[in-house]
């Protein structure tokens, strides 16, 4: 019965370690950190503005979840505008909230 509980004891104690691992480790693919990230720029090829809300469709980087304090990129005149709230949804689209035109 010893050898079980210390061979138990060492599967979790590497289940531990592994899972600490992918938690302090930085994600390998940059479209994938926080969305969080302040500056963030999504170049898409459809930009639709509503004031203040802007609607991006085919999108770059294509990412999932919230946003803020990030730029959409209209790829047919290169028109920016900076949003302070918004949502990815992958390369199909990105909506932002709270927009203003930018001028270059």
């Amino acid at each position: 019965m010893p050898c079980r509980a210390v061979a138990l004891s060492t599967v979790l104690a590497a289940a531990l370690g592994a899972a600490a691992l992918l938690l302090t480790t930085p994600p390998a693919d940059p479209a994938r950190a926080s969305a969080e990230r302040a500056g963030e720029m999504f170049a898409c090829e459809l930009v639709e503005t509503r004031y203040p809300q802007v609607f991006g469709r085919n999108c770059d980087p294509g990412r999932w979840g919230p946003l803020s304090d990030f730029t959409v990129i209209d790829r047919r005149d290169d028109s920016t505008y900076h949003c302070r709230t918004g949502w990815a949804e992958g390369p199909p689209r990105v909506s932002g909230q709270s927009c203003l035109a930018q001028r270059g």
